[in-house]
C-alpha cells in the first residue's frame, strides 16, 4: 500500500450498485456492461474490485493483466518525464492514493509541462525511447500560445484494447472555451491538484462513480488535507462548482466523506456560488469562440486563429515519427511556416499541416508536401 494512504476505505460493489442505480442481484456481467456504457475507466474499476474479491474469469483476468501492463508503462513514462519537468494530471497522482489491492485503472496518461521548451524535451524523450506510432498536435492561439501533443501506440489486443496514449500540454487545465479560461499550472498542494484535476473533467463529460472513488481515496481519513487551501484553490482555478458537484455525487452514494467538517462544505458552497455568478455575468457579455470551418480549408482563418485567444488549430501529420528527433531542429520549439496556400508546423519530432478540422483537399496536401520538401 502507498505510504500516502494511511487508512484506505473499503470500496465494495454496493457503492457501484447505488451509483449505477442497479439492483444488488443483477448479474455481474450486466453490472460490468452498465459501467462500460458510462466509461471504460469505470468498467475497469468495477472489474478490479471484482478481481480483488476473487471473482474473475480467464478472459477478464487477461484483460486486467493487459491493463496492469499499460499502467506500469504509464508509470515508467511519468517517472522519467518527471525528471524532465513534467507533472502528471490525474493518473499516477491519483493512483498514489489507492491501496495495493485496488490499483487505479489508467486508460491514458496526462502530463502538464511549464513551457514549450519542456514540452518538446518531454516529447523528444518519449519519441526516442519508446517510438510511438502516431502524434497529434493541437495549437491554442493567443499569447502565450499553448500546445497539446498526443502520442499513441496500438493496444496489445487490437479487438479489445484502445491505443496507449500519452498527452502532454503546456496548459494543465483547459477550461470550457468560454467563461472558464486556460489555467496553465496545477496547485502545488497534491490534494488540491488531484481533486481539481478530476473536477476539471466535468467540462468534458458527466462525473461518474470512478470520479467518486477518486474523491474518496484522496480525502480518506488518516491524513489531514488542508481543506481551507482546497477551497481557495478551487476558487482561484474557477473549479468550485465542479468540485462541489463531485463531492455531492460521492455523498449521494456513500458515507465515506462524512468525516469532512461542515465548515469545509460551507466555504466550498460560497465559492461555487460566487464562481457561478461570475460565469453567468461572462455569458451575458460574451460568446464562446466560434468553431473553424468544418469541411473546407480556410488559410486566413488559420492565420487569425493562431493569434486569437481561445482559438483552436489542429495538426495533420505529414511526416513519420520513425526518424526520431530531427537533428537539424531546435529541440526547444516548434516553428510555424507560411507556404502561401497554408501553414506548416515544424516540430522537433514531426511535421504537420495546420488545419481548422474537417477534410483536407488533395491539392492542399500536395502543396504542403511540396513546401516541406523545399524546406529540406
Amino acid at each position: 500500500m502507498s505510504s500516502a494512504v494511511l487508512t484506505p476505505p473499503h470500496i465494495d460493489l454496493a457503492l457501484f450498485h447505488r451509483m449505477l442505480d442497479t439492483d444488488d442481484d443483477i448479474p455481474l456481467v450486466e453490472l460490468v456492461d452498465r459501467a462500460g456504457h458510462i466509461s471504460r475507466g469505470l468498467r475497469f474499476l468495477v472489474m478490479t474490485v471484482l478481481q480483488r474479491d476473487g471473482i474473475v474469469g480467464t478472459g477478464s483476468a487477461d484483460e486486467l493483466r493487459r491493463l496492469a501492463e499499460r499502467t506500469t508503462f504509464y508509470r515508467k513514462i511519468a517517472d522519467a518525464c518527471g525528471a524532465l519537468g513534467a507533472r502528471p494530471v490525474k493518473g499516477p497522482a491519483l493512483a498514489d492514493w489507492y491501496p495495493d489491492d485496488l490499483p487505479r485503472p489508467m486508460n491514458d496518461l496526462d502530463l502538464a509541462v511549464p513551457d514549450e521548451a519542456t514540452l518538446w524535451r518531454v516529447v523528444g524523450a518519449i519519441v526516442e525511447g519508446h517510438r510511438p506510432t502516431t502524434m497529434d498536435v493541437t495549437v491554442f492561439g493567443g499569447r502565450p500560445r499553448h500546445f497539446f501533443v498526443s502520442l499513441a501506440w496500438p493496444g496489445a489486443d487490437p479487438l479489445l484494447d484502445r491505443d496507449l496514449r500519452i498527452e502532454i500540454s503546456t496548459c494543465a487545465l483547459l477550461g470550457d472555451n468560454a467563461a472558464v479560461p486556460f489555467r496553465a499550472e496545477l496547485p502545488a498542494d497534491p490534494v488540491a491538484a488531484a481533486l481539481l484535476g478530476v473536477a476539471e473533467e466535468r467540462f468534458q463529460r458527466p462525473l461518474n462513480a470512478k470520479d467518486a472513488v477518486d474523491a474518496i481515496m484522496v480525502l480518506t481519513p488518516g491524513h489531514t488535507p488542508d481543506l481551507p487551501l482546497l477551497v481557495r484553490e478551487s476558487a482561484r482555478l474557477r473549479l468550485a462548482p465542479e468540485l462541489l458537484e463531485l463531492l455531492d455525487l460521492t455523498r449521494s452514494a456513500t458515507d465515506l466523506l462524512d468525516h469532512l467538517p461542515r465548515e469545509f462544505r460551507t466555504g466550498l458552497e460560497a465559492a461555487a456560488t460566487h464562481e457561478q455568478e461570475r460565469r453567468d455575468e461572462w455569458h451575458r457579455h460574451n460568446s464562446p469562440v466560434p468553431a473553424g470551418p468544418e469541411r473546407d480549408f480556410d488559410g486566413e482563418w488559420i492565420r487569425m486563429a493562431l493569434e486569437a485567444p481561445r482559438s483552436t488549430v489542429y495538426g495533420m501529420q505529414l511526416t513519420s515519427l520513425n526518424e526520431g528527433v530531427r537533428a537539424n531542429r531546435d529541440p526547444r520549439r516548434a516553428v510555424v511556416h507560411d507556404f502561401g496556400a497554408g501553414f506548416l508546423l515544424l516540430t522537433p519530432a514531426a511535421d504537420f499541416l495546420l488545419v481548422p478540422g474537417g477534410k483536407v483537399g488533395q491539392d492542399l496536401y500536395d502543396g504542403a508536401m511540396t513546401a516541406l520538401t523545399a524546406l529540406g
